[in-house]
């Protein structure tokens, strides 16, 4: 009787912590539609100002007082377009992870997926902006930009690419021992079905 109550009790605690992930799900679902939907827009406008003050230099825009010649504004666009695309991306599927979560879905193989996935991007982020100083060199070099440092809106800081690499290192870790756990977790259940099918 006591190990029953204790099962019951057990569960009930089970059920409460899962409609809490699920209610956590469902807001932070919210906050990443939101933070999506406003950087597709800063992102579009952003990229539409600029291209705008490449053909229409008297109006004012991102990067209009920066002193770069075109060519070096339309790179500079270019790359910071590309660094907000990944971010956007690994809000995406921070937005289908949370839906999962505020579906009940918590451990599944789909979530380990989509956190996976937030590591490779943030992976690719980082390794993106170690490179952006190679590639303004090889565009200096093929002539494509004339020679300068690389402006401020793609400049390379030791501290956030070393952040960058240490979060997406946390982040697949993270990933990797969820898929762990999971496989540990079907292959308990197998065997206790076997059991019973024993039994």
């Amino acid at each position: 009787m006591n190990a029953s109550a204790s099962a019951m009790t057990r569960d009930v605690e089970i059920q409460s912590k899962i409609r809490k992930v699920s209610t956590f799900g469902r807001y932070a679902r919210v906050v990443c539609s939101v933070i999506y939907g406003f950087g597709v827009v800063a992102c579009a406008g952003m990229l539409l100002m600029g291209i705008v003050g490449l053909f229409l230099p008297g109006l004012h825009g991102p990067m209009s007082d920066s002193g770069l010649s075109p060519q070096q504004k339309l790179w500079a666009l270019s790359i910071s377009g590309v660094v907000m695309g990944l971010g956007l991306a690994a809000v995406y599927q921070l937005y289908r992870l949370f839906g999962n979560l505020a579906a009940g879905a918590i451990y599944t193989a789909e979530n380990v997926v989509r956190v996976r996935r937030v590591g490779f991007l943030w992976l690719l982020s980082a390794i993106f902006g170690v490179l952006i100083p190679v590639v303004w060199t090889g565009l200096i070099a093929l002539g494509l930009v004339e020679a300068s440092d690389p402006p401020k809106e793609i400049w390379f800081s030791w501290s956030d690419s070393l952040a960058s690499f240490m979060s997406a290192g946390l982040i697949l870790l993270v990933s990797w021992v969820m898929d762990v756990g999971l496989y540990e977790k079907d292959h308990a259940e197998a065997l206790r079905r076997d059991a019973d099918l024993v039994i």
